[in-house]
């Protein structure tokens, strides 16, 4: 196998321009994929929450065989191949998601084909999205490169879910003429097209570089159990990774309901929410520009702690405060921030406390690690989306409508901001609680990271 160049800027950009791409369609599914089926397809609210968690039941079994796949493979072709051979499919099953079905179909029949091309692309971003994610400990593991690499990752990814904030409703007006049917279908096409170049290029330019323990000298097949059991015995890595389903979690709620608040509560165009989740989206991108700084002044554990508080009790006080839209754009643009802060240090620690595993217990944990985060932040995605369904339904939201009841319009605003300022809270105040102070720059991202928020 030939020796790989040293890492250079070109690859930097471009193992960046991947996460961009990633972020792209997790922003699109996390912001507009209820919307599209609720407002677009007319399937009642009922329908779309059983649809997003019957399609998550596949990638239970598909993320983890991923990550343990990886962590067996021979050094320098760990992931990506996978990463390769994935792209075309995924392609494909981005722009077959959003194609409106007939509207003579039965609406079960309709249902059930939208269920089954969102489980598959749910299936497809699980395999591609982890083999991307051990990337970040493959390249190098020269610290002050992991850095940067990291860097260009997280910038990758807010600009991503800028992007697809700002132009997602009108392109889809534009292409399709008034019909967001139409819209949509052509609208992913385009999407799909920039997505998969996007990941061409971490494909492309990037390379495996590092021998971890678990190759050095010959390839060591671990068994699943000890993988597993490394993992699991992780108390540092539990905690984050519960923090992070919360966190998840609660933005599921607060993001899948953003445009319902804005157009039924609020009373603004549902242009108004791709705004607002450009602004959340550019905070975030200022919020990890400060984070080092804070984490070297008080430590990573700390500064994720409070940064994760601080964004629930922001949403908690735009739930108290009256609902208007310049008051609830500053408050989620103050959201924003928090978030920010947060991400880099989230890598941090969970690199730090995976590095343990290699050390202490003598097993890669990588892969495994990185598909059970990401298995994670998707079954928050699904059942926050199926629950936000429920709630909505509960609350008399009724689609399709222009005008919607008071009762509907409490549990939109409930959906919106109080459920998620709860779980960021119960995240940073309970399970976040125990984590002790460190030095990031001693724990620079030797490990894969959850998808940004």
């Amino acid at each position: 196998m030939p020796t790989p160049p040293p890492v250079g800027m070109l690859e930097i950009v471009a193992f960046g321009a991947g996460d961009m791409g990633f972020n792209i369609i997790w922003g699109l599914m996390l912001s507009y994929l209820a919307y599209f089926y609720t407002e677009i397809c007319l399937f009642p609210v009922q329908m779309v929450g059983f649809m997003l968690m019957a399609a998550r039941a596949a990638s239970l079994l598909t993320d983890p065989a991923v990550g343990v796949w990886i962590d067996r493979r021979p050094v320098g072709r760990q992931a990506l191949p996978l990463l390769r051979a994935g792209i075309v499919p995924f392609m494909l099953l981005v722009m077959l998601t959003f194609v409106p079905l007939p509207g003579g179909w039965p609406v079960v029949v309709r249902g059930v084909c939208a269920a089954m091309g969102y489980m598959g692309l749910c299936v497809a971003y699980g395999v591609v999205n982890t083999a991307y994610g051990a990337m970040t400990s493959l390249i190098t593991s020269v610290p002050d490169m992991r850095l940067r690499l990291a860097t260009s990752r997280m910038v990758g990814a807010t600009l991503g879910g800028f992007v697809i904030s700002i132009v997602t409703l009108p392109a889809v007006d534009w292409l399709g003429h008034g019909n967001r049917q139409v819209g949509f279908a052509l609208f992913m096409v385009g999407v799909a097209c920039v997505v998969g170049g996007l990941l061409w290029l971490s494909a492309r330019f990037c390379h495996e570089r590092v021998v971890t323990p678990a190759h050095a000298g010959k390839t060591v097949r671990a068994p699943v159990r000890r993988l597993v059991a490394a993992l699991m015995a992780n108390r540092r890595w539990r905690r984050l990774t519960g923090a992070m389903l919360l966190t998840m979690l609660g933005s599921t709620f607060l993001f899948g309901a953003l445009v319902y608040d804005v157009r039924y509560v609020l009373g603004q165009k549902d242009y108004m929410a791709g705004g607002l989740l450009g602004l959340i989206s550019l905070m975030v991108l200022v919020g990890c520009c400060v984070s080092l700084p804070l984490a070297l002044r008080w430590g990573a554990a700390r500064v994720m702690r409070g940064g994760t508080v601080a964004a629930g009790a922001v949403l908690l006080v735009a739930y108290g405060l009256p609902a208007r839209l310049e008051v609830t754009g500053s408050l989620l643009a103050l959201f924003g921030l928090c978030v920010g802060i947060c991400n880099p240090v989230c890598f941090t620690l969970l690199a730090h406390c995976l590095d343990r595993d290699r050390v202490a217990g003598g097993v890669q944990t990588v892969g495994l690690a990185w598909a059970l985060n990401s298995t994670a932040s998707k079954m928050a995605f699904d059942i926050g989306g199926s629950l936000l369904a429920g709630v909505l339904a509960a609350f008399g939201l009724t689609s399709g409508e222009s005008v919607q009841s008071a009762h509907a319009q409490a549990g939109i605003h409930a959906g919106f901001l109080l459920v998620p300022g709860v779980l960021y809270l119960l995240a940073g105040g309970v399970v976040l609680r125990a984590l002790s102070a460190q030095n990031p720059v001693a724990a620079v991202n030797s490990t894969a990271s959850p998808p940004p928020t």
